[in-house]
């Protein structure tokens, strides 16, 4: 077809045709079906491995995928969602996925799904903005929130009045002075832990929300957490670009905090970071702003692997429970897996 002279034409007729040729448009890709309109439409926010390993939790802008790892295939969707779906937790048992996220500057949102019938069981609306990181108790009793608001909060799920506004049933944190970036629950429940764009990571007395310890060595923000069971450290990222490890001693009632390693060798932020154990021994994953991905042996500082796949900044990194898989989630709208033994890429969906 010729292209056409608007210059040429008169006003209403060109109106006409620009008017046909947007609606021809929309509803082209109103026809679309649903998964071919959303492979490329977001960058991944959010990944979470099931407790069994078989399926992997995708968060997207306004919705939540669930790939199947064998067939690669995606199995299910969750939407809608208010905006970027910011952080993923399964329950325990698998069966139930909390997502949470929001719009900016506007409210934070935390969803939970029914992950095999896709139905919404309940809907927390808490924060003022985004809720950036959650966490969940060991016993599954209380849910942890991060937000861009520059709180915390603590949810227990155990005593929720349908009555009352979620807002006054939860316990706010308000030691930050900056947005409020990542959660951790220690696996016992010892304690928790939240980072900040106020450059501090603060321990938290899960019994009078006293804040145990601040760590203030870091040179930025807080993005990330994680917890090594074997070594009993704290792993932390930020937008210095270091991974460091945090060890906290708790004797008699007192609680000291020392900063154990720092790890250095991105170039860019560190979004992510993630804890395993590959090969009998346990690691870190991080991945950053300079789209690498790095496995780090902890104990030596020394780097284990290193995935230079992704072609844009890593969002988000996870590795899977039996320590064979890393995934990470890129800004160029990819999740990439890679089998950690044979330094192999698997995946990219």
């Amino acid at each position: 077809m010729k292209n056409r002279n608007y210059n040429t034409l008169p006003l209403f007729v060109v109106l006409i045709l620009t008017c046909s040729a947007v609606l021809g448009t929309i509803a082209q890709t109103d026809d679309e079906p649903l998964q071919e309109k959303k492979k490329t439409l977001s960058p991944i926010w959010s990944l979470e491995f099931s407790p069994d390993g078989k399926t992997l939790a995708v968060g997207k802008y306004q919705w939540v995928e669930l790939w199947d790892l064998e067939t690669k295939e995606m199995i299910h969707v969750y939407e809608p969602h208010a905006g970027r779906v910011r952080c993923l937790k399964f329950s325990t048992d698998g069966k139930m996925l909390y997502a949470g996220g929001g719009q900016a500057a506007q409210s934070g949102e935390i969803r939970l799904w029914d992950v095999a019938s896709e139905e919404l069981i309940k809907t927390f609306e808490i924060h003022g903005d985004t809720i950036e990181s959650i966490a969940i108790s060991p016993d599954n009793a209380k849910l942890l929130t991060a937000s861009m608001d520059e709180f915390s909060t603590v949810i227990d799920l155990e005593k929720l009045d349908e009555n009352t506004p979620i807002d006054e049933q939860a316990k706010w944190l308000t030691q930050h002075v900056g947005r409020v970036l990542s959660t951790l629950y220690h696996p016992n429940g010892n304690y928790f832990v939240t980072g900040s764009e106020d450059k501090t990571l603060k321990v938290w007395n899960p019994e009078d929300y006293t804040v145990l310890v601040s760590f203030d060595g870091n040179d930025d923000s807080v993005y990330s957490l994680a917890y090594a069971t074997q070594e009993n450290l704290i792993i932390s990222g930020s937008a210095d670009n270091v991974v460091r490890s945090w060890r906290v001693t708790q004797n008699n009632g007192n609680t000291r905090g020392a900063l154990a390693r720092q790890y250095g060798g991105h170039r860019g932020p560190v979004y992510s970071v993630d804890c395993g154990v590959w090969n009998n021994q346990e690691v870190i994953v991080s991945g950053s702003a300079d789209t690498s991905v790095i496995i780090w042996n902890i104990g030596s500082g020394n780097r284990v692997r290193t995935f230079n796949e992704s072609t844009d900044a890593v969002y988000v990194v996870r590795i899977s429970r039996d320590g064979t898989r890393v995934a990470a989630g890129s800004r160029d709208g990819k999740v990439r897996i890679w089998n950690i033994r044979n330094n192999r890429l698997t995946h990219e969906f």
